[in-house]
Protein backbone atom coordinates (compact mmCIF):
# COMPACT_ATOMS: atom_id res chain seq x y z
CA UNK A 1 0.00 0.00 0.00
CA UNK A 2 1.35 3.45 -0.96
CA UNK A 3 0.36 5.66 1.98
CA UNK A 4 0.78 8.89 0.01
CA UNK A 5 -1.44 7.74 -2.89
CA UNK A 6 -4.09 6.31 -0.59
CA UNK A 7 -4.05 9.44 1.55
CA UNK A 8 -4.40 11.70 -1.51
CA UNK A 9 -7.35 9.62 -2.73
CA UNK A 10 -9.06 9.78 0.67
CA UNK A 11 -8.59 13.57 0.82
CA UNK A 12 -9.93 14.11 -2.72
CA UNK A 13 -13.01 11.89 -2.34
CA UNK A 14 -13.75 13.28 1.13
CA UNK A 15 -13.84 16.81 -0.24
CA UNK A 16 -15.93 15.71 -3.23
CA UNK A 17 -18.48 14.32 -0.75
CA UNK A 18 -18.46 17.60 1.18
CA UNK A 19 -17.15 16.02 4.40
CA UNK A 20 -14.67 17.50 6.83
CA UNK A 21 -12.01 15.37 8.47
CA UNK A 22 -14.00 15.51 11.69
CA UNK A 23 -17.22 14.34 9.98
CA UNK A 24 -15.45 11.41 8.32
CA UNK A 25 -13.79 10.50 11.62
CA UNK A 26 -17.11 10.58 13.50
CA UNK A 27 -18.69 8.20 10.98
CA UNK A 28 -15.81 5.78 11.46
CA UNK A 29 -15.76 6.26 15.27
CA UNK A 30 -12.14 7.41 15.27
CA UNK A 31 -10.37 10.73 15.85
CA UNK A 32 -9.89 13.39 13.19
CA UNK A 33 -6.14 13.15 13.90
CA UNK A 34 -6.17 9.64 12.41
CA UNK A 35 -7.86 10.93 9.23
CA UNK A 36 -5.31 13.76 9.04
CA UNK A 37 -2.43 11.26 9.29
CA UNK A 38 -3.93 9.15 6.46
CA UNK A 39 -4.30 12.14 4.17
CA UNK A 40 -0.74 13.30 4.86
CA UNK A 41 0.60 9.81 4.08
CA UNK A 42 2.00 9.30 7.59
CA UNK A 43 0.19 6.01 8.11
CA UNK A 44 -2.44 3.76 6.50
CA UNK A 45 -5.97 2.95 7.68
CA UNK A 46 -6.33 -0.07 9.94
CA UNK A 47 -7.44 -3.32 8.30
CA UNK A 48 -10.76 -3.23 10.16
CA UNK A 49 -11.52 0.25 8.72
CA UNK A 50 -10.84 -0.52 5.05
CA UNK A 51 -14.34 -1.66 4.14
CA UNK A 52 -16.34 1.00 6.06
CA UNK A 53 -13.98 3.74 4.79
CA UNK A 54 -14.31 2.53 1.19
CA UNK A 55 -18.09 2.48 1.58
CA UNK A 56 -18.19 6.08 2.84
CA UNK A 57 -16.00 7.25 -0.05
CA UNK A 58 -17.97 5.27 -2.67
CA UNK A 59 -15.08 3.12 -3.88
CA UNK A 60 -13.97 -0.50 -3.58
CA UNK A 61 -11.50 -1.88 -1.06
CA UNK A 62 -8.96 -2.59 -3.80
CA UNK A 63 -9.23 0.98 -5.14
CA UNK A 64 -8.59 2.29 -1.62
CA UNK A 65 -5.60 -0.02 -1.22
CA UNK A 66 -4.12 0.95 -4.60
CA UNK A 67 -4.83 4.66 -4.09
CA UNK A 68 -6.59 5.21 -7.42
CA UNK A 69 -10.01 4.93 -9.02
CA UNK A 70 -10.36 2.12 -11.55
CA UNK A 71 -12.51 1.92 -14.69
CA UNK A 72 -15.99 0.44 -14.31
CA UNK A 73 -14.97 -2.72 -16.18
CA UNK A 74 -11.34 -3.56 -15.53
CA UNK A 75 -10.09 -6.33 -17.83
CA UNK A 76 -8.90 -9.39 -15.98
CA UNK A 77 -10.09 -8.14 -12.60
CA UNK A 78 -12.23 -10.22 -10.30
CA UNK A 79 -15.66 -8.59 -9.82
CA UNK A 80 -16.12 -7.03 -6.40
CA UNK A 81 -19.00 -6.78 -4.02
CA UNK A 82 -19.29 -3.07 -3.21
CA UNK A 83 -21.49 -3.57 -0.23
CA UNK A 84 -22.15 -6.32 2.21
CA UNK A 85 -24.36 -6.63 5.16
CA UNK A 86 -23.16 -4.61 8.12
CA UNK A 87 -22.58 -6.68 11.24
CA UNK A 88 -25.38 -5.80 13.72
CA UNK A 89 -25.28 -6.69 17.36
CA UNK A 90 -28.66 -6.52 19.20
CA UNK A 91 -28.91 -5.82 22.93
CA UNK A 92 -31.86 -7.29 24.76
CA UNK A 93 -33.00 -5.88 28.08
CA UNK A 94 -35.37 -7.79 30.31
CA UNK A 95 -36.83 -5.91 33.29
CA UNK A 96 -39.63 -6.30 35.75
CA UNK A 97 -41.33 -3.65 37.88
CA UNK A 98 -43.39 -4.37 40.89
CA UNK A 99 -45.76 -2.04 42.63
CA UNK A 100 -46.08 -1.44 46.29
CA UNK A 101 -47.96 -4.16 48.06
CA UNK A 102 -49.67 -4.32 51.36
CA UNK A 103 -47.52 -5.52 54.20
CA UNK A 104 -49.57 -8.65 54.88
CA UNK A 105 -49.06 -9.82 51.26
CA UNK A 106 -45.34 -9.03 51.07
CA UNK A 107 -44.19 -12.53 51.96
CA UNK A 108 -46.46 -14.21 49.41
CA UNK A 109 -45.59 -11.67 46.72
CA UNK A 110 -41.87 -12.16 47.30
CA UNK A 111 -42.30 -15.94 47.03
CA UNK A 112 -44.29 -15.57 43.79
CA UNK A 113 -41.72 -13.20 42.35
CA UNK A 114 -38.89 -15.58 43.26
CA UNK A 115 -40.74 -18.45 41.59
CA UNK A 116 -41.36 -16.38 38.45
CA UNK A 117 -37.70 -15.38 38.27
CA UNK A 118 -36.59 -18.97 38.70
CA UNK A 119 -38.96 -20.16 35.97
CA UNK A 120 -38.01 -17.25 33.70
CA UNK A 121 -34.31 -17.88 34.27
CA UNK A 122 -34.73 -21.58 33.51
CA UNK A 123 -36.63 -20.76 30.30
CA UNK A 124 -33.98 -18.23 29.27
CA UNK A 125 -31.26 -20.78 29.99
CA UNK A 126 -33.00 -23.41 27.90
CA UNK A 127 -33.72 -20.98 25.07
CA UNK A 128 -30.08 -19.84 24.88
CA UNK A 129 -30.91 -16.10 24.96
CA UNK A 130 -28.50 -15.65 27.85
CA UNK A 131 -25.64 -16.94 25.68
CA UNK A 132 -26.61 -15.56 22.26
CA UNK A 133 -23.66 -13.56 20.82
CA UNK A 134 -24.88 -12.98 17.25
CA UNK A 135 -27.72 -13.77 14.88
CA UNK A 136 -27.25 -13.52 11.11
CA UNK A 137 -30.00 -14.18 8.57
CA UNK A 138 -29.20 -15.11 4.98
CA UNK A 139 -29.93 -12.54 2.22
CA UNK A 140 -32.88 -14.60 0.93
CA UNK A 141 -34.38 -14.93 4.41
CA UNK A 142 -34.51 -18.74 4.24
CA UNK A 143 -31.73 -19.47 6.73
CA UNK A 144 -30.37 -18.02 9.94
CA UNK A 145 -27.23 -18.72 11.98
CA UNK A 146 -27.20 -18.10 15.72
CA UNK A 147 -23.87 -17.98 17.54
CA UNK A 148 -23.72 -18.94 21.22
CA UNK A 149 -21.03 -18.71 23.88
CA UNK A 150 -21.97 -22.04 25.52
CA UNK A 151 -21.99 -25.61 24.30
CA UNK A 152 -25.35 -27.11 23.31
CA UNK A 153 -26.55 -30.18 25.16
CA UNK A 154 -29.84 -32.06 25.29
CA UNK A 155 -30.11 -33.26 28.89
CA UNK A 156 -30.89 -32.08 31.48
CA UNK A 157 -30.44 -28.52 30.11
CA UNK A 158 -30.02 -27.31 26.58
CA UNK A 159 -26.78 -25.44 27.31
CA UNK A 160 -23.93 -26.57 29.53
CA UNK A 161 -21.72 -24.35 31.69
CA UNK A 162 -18.76 -25.06 29.40
CA UNK A 163 -17.48 -22.03 27.46
CA UNK A 164 -17.40 -22.67 23.73
CA UNK A 165 -18.38 -21.16 20.38
CA UNK A 166 -21.46 -23.01 19.13
CA UNK A 167 -23.49 -22.28 15.99
CA UNK A 168 -27.01 -23.38 15.17
CA UNK A 169 -28.03 -23.13 11.52
CA UNK A 170 -31.76 -23.17 10.76
CA UNK A 171 -32.84 -23.78 7.14
CA UNK A 172 -36.20 -23.91 5.41
CA UNK A 173 -36.32 -27.15 3.38
CA UNK A 174 -39.10 -29.02 1.54
CA UNK A 175 -39.25 -31.33 4.57
CA UNK A 176 -39.58 -28.46 7.03
CA UNK A 177 -37.19 -26.43 9.14
CA UNK A 178 -33.89 -28.23 9.75
CA UNK A 179 -31.31 -27.40 12.43
CA UNK A 180 -27.58 -28.09 12.23
CA UNK A 181 -25.39 -27.81 15.33
CA UNK A 182 -21.63 -27.16 15.14
CA UNK A 183 -19.19 -26.69 18.04
CA UNK A 184 -15.82 -25.00 17.51
CA UNK A 185 -14.13 -26.25 20.67
CA UNK A 186 -12.86 -24.67 23.86
CA UNK A 187 -10.73 -21.55 24.31
CA UNK A 188 -12.32 -20.08 21.17
CA UNK A 189 -13.68 -16.54 20.74
CA UNK A 190 -16.14 -15.40 18.07
CA UNK A 191 -15.14 -12.58 15.67
CA UNK A 192 -17.74 -12.43 12.88
CA UNK A 193 -19.96 -14.14 10.30
CA UNK A 194 -20.64 -13.15 6.68
CA UNK A 195 -23.23 -14.64 4.30
CA UNK A 196 -22.52 -14.96 0.56
CA UNK A 197 -24.95 -13.08 -1.74
CA UNK A 198 -26.42 -16.42 -2.95
CA UNK A 199 -27.34 -17.40 0.65
CA UNK A 200 -25.75 -20.84 0.19
CA UNK A 201 -22.41 -20.17 1.92
CA UNK A 202 -21.09 -18.22 4.86
CA UNK A 203 -17.72 -17.57 6.48
CA UNK A 204 -17.23 -17.75 10.24
CA UNK A 205 -14.22 -16.12 11.94
CA UNK A 206 -13.07 -17.39 15.34
CA UNK A 207 -9.86 -16.99 17.29
CA UNK A 208 -8.26 -19.96 19.04
CA UNK A 209 -6.31 -18.88 22.09
CA UNK A 210 -4.63 -15.51 21.71
CA UNK A 211 -2.75 -15.85 18.42
CA UNK A 212 -4.55 -18.06 15.91
CA UNK A 213 -7.40 -16.75 13.76
CA UNK A 214 -9.45 -19.39 11.96
CA UNK A 215 -11.75 -18.81 8.95
CA UNK A 216 -14.30 -21.57 8.37
CA UNK A 217 -16.23 -21.74 5.10
CA UNK A 218 -19.62 -23.48 5.44
CA UNK A 219 -21.31 -24.67 2.25
CA UNK A 220 -25.03 -25.43 2.79
CA UNK A 221 -25.43 -27.30 -0.52
CA UNK A 222 -22.45 -29.60 0.06
CA UNK A 223 -23.00 -29.78 3.83
CA UNK A 224 -19.30 -29.13 4.42
CA UNK A 225 -17.20 -26.92 6.68
CA UNK A 226 -13.67 -26.04 5.52
CA UNK A 227 -10.84 -24.42 7.46
CA UNK A 228 -9.40 -22.03 4.88
CA UNK A 229 -5.98 -22.02 6.53
CA UNK A 230 -5.73 -25.75 5.79
CA UNK A 231 -6.63 -25.57 2.08
CA UNK A 232 -4.83 -22.43 0.84
CA UNK A 233 -1.32 -23.59 -0.10
CA UNK A 234 1.62 -21.90 1.57
CA UNK A 235 3.68 -21.69 -1.66
CA UNK A 236 1.61 -18.71 -2.82
CA UNK A 237 3.29 -16.49 -0.22
CA UNK A 238 6.82 -17.96 -0.03
CA UNK A 239 9.74 -17.66 -2.44
CA UNK A 240 11.38 -20.74 -4.00
CA UNK A 241 14.42 -20.24 -1.75
CA UNK A 242 12.24 -20.22 1.36
CA UNK A 243 10.36 -23.33 0.24
CA UNK A 244 13.64 -25.19 -0.29
CA UNK A 245 14.92 -24.44 3.21
CA UNK A 246 14.22 -27.12 5.85
CA UNK A 247 11.91 -25.85 8.56
CA UNK A 248 11.06 -27.32 11.95
CA UNK A 249 7.51 -26.19 11.23
CA UNK A 250 6.02 -24.07 8.40
CA UNK A 251 5.30 -20.42 9.15
CA UNK A 252 1.75 -19.77 10.29
CA UNK A 253 -0.29 -17.74 7.81
CA UNK A 254 -3.20 -15.71 9.21
CA UNK A 255 -6.20 -14.80 7.05
CA UNK A 256 -8.89 -12.17 7.49
CA UNK A 257 -12.14 -12.00 5.52
CA UNK A 258 -12.85 -8.73 3.67
CA UNK A 259 -15.77 -9.26 1.27
CA UNK A 260 -17.62 -11.65 -1.03
CA UNK A 261 -17.49 -11.42 -4.81
CA UNK A 262 -20.74 -10.75 -6.66
CA UNK A 263 -20.76 -14.31 -8.06
CA UNK A 264 -20.69 -15.80 -4.52
CA UNK A 265 -17.91 -18.12 -5.66
CA UNK A 266 -14.96 -15.95 -4.65
CA UNK A 267 -14.01 -13.97 -1.57
CA UNK A 268 -11.40 -11.28 -0.95
CA UNK A 269 -9.02 -12.19 1.89
CA UNK A 270 -6.12 -10.49 3.66
CA UNK A 271 -3.06 -12.61 4.51
CA UNK A 272 -0.04 -12.06 6.73
CA UNK A 273 2.81 -14.28 7.91
CA UNK A 274 6.39 -14.16 9.10
CA UNK A 275 8.68 -16.59 7.33
CA UNK A 276 11.82 -14.76 8.39
CA UNK A 277 10.48 -11.64 6.65
CA UNK A 278 7.04 -10.33 7.51
CA UNK A 279 4.75 -10.19 4.50
CA UNK A 280 1.11 -9.26 3.97
CA UNK A 281 -1.31 -8.64 1.13
CA UNK A 282 -4.66 -9.49 -0.45
CA UNK A 283 -5.97 -12.17 -2.78
CA UNK A 284 -9.14 -13.69 -4.22
CA UNK A 285 -10.03 -17.25 -3.21
CA UNK A 286 -12.45 -19.33 -5.33
CA UNK A 287 -14.57 -21.49 -3.00
CA UNK A 288 -15.52 -23.96 -5.74
CA UNK A 289 -12.14 -24.57 -7.38
CA UNK A 290 -9.86 -23.74 -4.46
CA UNK A 291 -7.76 -21.51 -6.75
CA UNK A 292 -6.06 -18.31 -5.65
CA UNK A 293 -5.95 -15.30 -7.97
CA UNK A 294 -5.41 -11.54 -8.00
CA UNK A 295 -2.62 -11.68 -5.39
CA UNK A 296 -1.74 -8.15 -4.27
CA UNK A 297 1.26 -8.17 -1.91
CA UNK A 298 1.81 -5.04 0.18
CA UNK A 299 5.19 -3.38 0.12
CA UNK A 300 6.64 -3.69 3.67
CA UNK A 301 8.36 -0.34 3.25
CA UNK A 302 5.23 1.42 2.04
CA UNK A 303 2.44 -0.22 4.01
Amino acid sequence: MDNARTGALVRRLRKEQGMTQRELAERLHITDRAVSKWERGICAPDIALLEPLAGLLGISVLELIQGERRPEAGAGREPEEETRQVIEYSKHEIGRKTGAMRKKYLGGAAACLTLILLIGGALLWRSGLLFLMDKKGSPDGQSVVRVYSKKWDFWPLRFTLEDSVQTILEEETPDGRVRTYVSYGDDVSYEGLWWAPDSRKYVLAVRQGEDTRCLVLSDLERHTGTNLAAVVNLYHWMTEEELMQPLDEPPKVEYQFLQWGKDSRSMLLYYSFDGGTFREGYFWYNCETGLVSGILPLDPAGG
